[in-house]
C-alpha cells in the first residue's frame, strides 16, 4: 500500500499518484498505474473542480493506463485533461505555474507491475529524480534501460513494499506460472466437472497468468469483469462471461459466484451443482511468513492451494536496481510493516546497497527449497526475471 503523499522534495509544482490535500495546489499531475492506492483523490469533487477551472492542468500517464481509466465511466471527466506520454521517449514539458513557466524533461520507463504501469524520470533545473511507482523488475533491468545509462540520479522514490529481510527472495513469475499450470492440469484432467477458481486481490496485474492459462489449455478464461479489458483486445479476446465455457475462473477473493448469473436465461445453478472446485489463492506475504524453507505452493486442503505470486520486487531485486543506478538519495514509498519508519526502511536499503560484496554473494546463494505438489524439493538459485517490461506499453 503506497505511503507516498504525492510530492517530491524537488519540483513541488507537480504531484504524482495523489490528487487530494496539498496536491490540489499543483499545476501538473502524473499517474503511474491504475491501482486504487495510487489514485487517492482522483474522483473527489475538489479535484474535478480544479480541472474544470484550470483546463491547462494535465494528467500525464501511459497509453494503456489512459485506456483503462476511460473504460470506467466515473473517470470520463478526465478526458480533456489526460495527455499520453510514450514509453522511453523523453518529452520536454512546459508547465505554467502562478508566476513562471517551468521546464523539465519527463521519460516514462516500464515498471513491470501491471498493465500500463510506468516509472517517471524527471530531469530539469532542480536535478534528476526517479519515481518508480510500484514495480517488479529483475536483477539486470536497469542495464536494459537506455534512458538510465550514465544518468546521475539525485533522488529515487522507490517501491519498498517488500523491503523486509523475509522477502529477500521472491520466485520469478515464470516459476510461479509453471507451478500454476501444473496444478490446474492435474485438476481439470479429471473430467468436465472439475473446475479451478483462481483468487486475485487486485483489479489488474494478473494478465500474464491469464494469457499463459489460455495458451496452455486452449480455452477462454471466465472473468465476471471481462468488460474492464475491452480496451485491451489481446486480453479481452481470451476472456468470457459465460461460466459454461470454461474450466478456469479468475475472481476477486470476495467474489460470490452465482449472483451475476441470476439474470441469465441459462439455469447455471443446476449446471454447477456437481462441480468439483479447486481454489488457488495467489499471495506473497503468506510465504514470507513461512517458518519452513521458501516454497512456491502450499496445499492447505484437498481442494485448496496457496501459490506465491508477486508483482512487487523482492528485497534483493530492489537492492540490485539501486546498485545499478547508484542514486545519491533514497526515499521509501511504502512502509512494509506497522513497526517501520521511513528512516528505518531507507537505512536498510543504504546498508544493503553500500555493502555490495555481501549483498551480491547473498543473492546468488541457494535460496532454500521450492516444494512441488508431489512433495519433492529442489535447490533453487536466484534467476533473472525476463518479465520486467511486461505490461509497459503493450498492456
Amino acid at each position: 500500500m503506497s505511503s507516498f503523499m504525492g510530492q517530491m522534495l524537488n519540483y513541488r509544482f507537480l504531484s504524482i499518484d495523489r490528487f487530494d490535500g496539498e496536491n490540489l495546489g499543483s499545476f501538473s499531475f502524473f499517474l503511474s498505474h491504475c491501482h486504487t492506492d495510487h489514485m487517492v483523490g482522483l474522483t473527489h469533487e475538489a479535484f474535478k473542480y480544479k480541472l474544470k477551472c484550470q483546463p491547462d492542468v494535465k494528467l500525464f500517464t501511459s497509453e494503456v493506463t489512459k485506456c483503462l481509466l476511460l473504460a470506467d465511466e466515473k473517470f470520463l471527466f478526465l478526458l480533456p485533461n489526460i495527455e499520453v506520454l510514450l514509453i522511453e521517449v523523453p518529452k520536454l514539458l512546459r508547465i505554467k505555474t502562478k508566476s513562471i513557466v517551468e521546464e523539465l524533461t519527463v521519460t516514462l520507463l516500464p515498471a513491470g507491475h501491471c498493465p500500463g504501469s510506468v516509472m517517471f524520470l524527471f530531469e530539469g533545473a532542480e536535478g534528476t529524480m526517479l519515481y518508480t511507482g510500484d514495480f517488479r523488475l529483475s536483477h539486470s533491468s536497469a542495464s536494459r534501460m537506455p534512458c538510465l545509462k550514465n544518468k546521475v540520479i539525485d533522488h529515487i522514490y522507490v517501491d519498498t513494499t517488500f523491503c523486509i529481510e523475509e522477502a529477500w527472495y521472491i520466485p520469478p513469475r515464470e516459476l510461479c506460472v509453471k507451478n500454476l499450470l501444473k496444478i490446474v492440469q492435474q485438476w481439470i484432467v479429471r473430467g468436465n466437472q472439475y473446475v479451478v477458481r483462481l483468487n486475485m486481490s487486485a483489479k489488474y496485474g494478473y494478465e500474464y497468468l491469464i494469457e499463459e492459462l489460455h495458451k496452455s489449455f486452449g480455452e477462454k478464461i471466465y472473468c465476471s469483469r471481462a468488460k474492464n479489458y475491452d480496451c485491451l483486445p489481446n486480453i479481452a479476446s481470451i476472456l468470457t462471461t459465460d461460466p459454461t465455457c470454461s474450466h478456469i475462473f479468475v475472481c476477486y477473493k470476495t467474489e460470490i459466484l452465482g449472483n451475476q448469473w441470476k439474470a441469465s436465461k441459462m439455469d447455471v445453478a443446476d449446471m454447477f451443482k456437481n462441480v468439483q472446485w479447486l481454489t488457488i489463492n495467489l499471495s506473497t506475504m503468506y510465504f514470507t511468513n513461512c517458518e519452513e524453507a521458501h516454497v512456491v505452493e502450499v496445499q492447505t486442503n484437498k481442494q485448496c492451494y496457496r501459490l506465491c505470486f508477486s508483482f512487487h520486487s523482492s528485497l534483493s531485486e530492489i537492492c540490485s536496481f539501486l546498485r545499478q543506478i547508484k542514486p545519491t538519495h533514497i526515499h521509501a514509498n511504502v512502509l512494509p510493516s506497522i513497526n517501520e519508519t521511513f528512516y528505518s526502511v531507507e537505512e536498510r536499503l543504504r546498508r544493503l546497497c553500500t555493502n555490495q560484496t555481501h549483498s551480491m554473494q547473498q543473492s546468488y546463494q541457494p535460496l532454500g527449497s521450492i516444494q512441488s505438489s508431489n512433495n519433492q524439493c529442489v535447490q533453487v538459485v536466484q534467476r533473472s526475471n525476463s518479465l520486467d517490461v511486461l505490461h509497459s506499453n503493450k498492456g
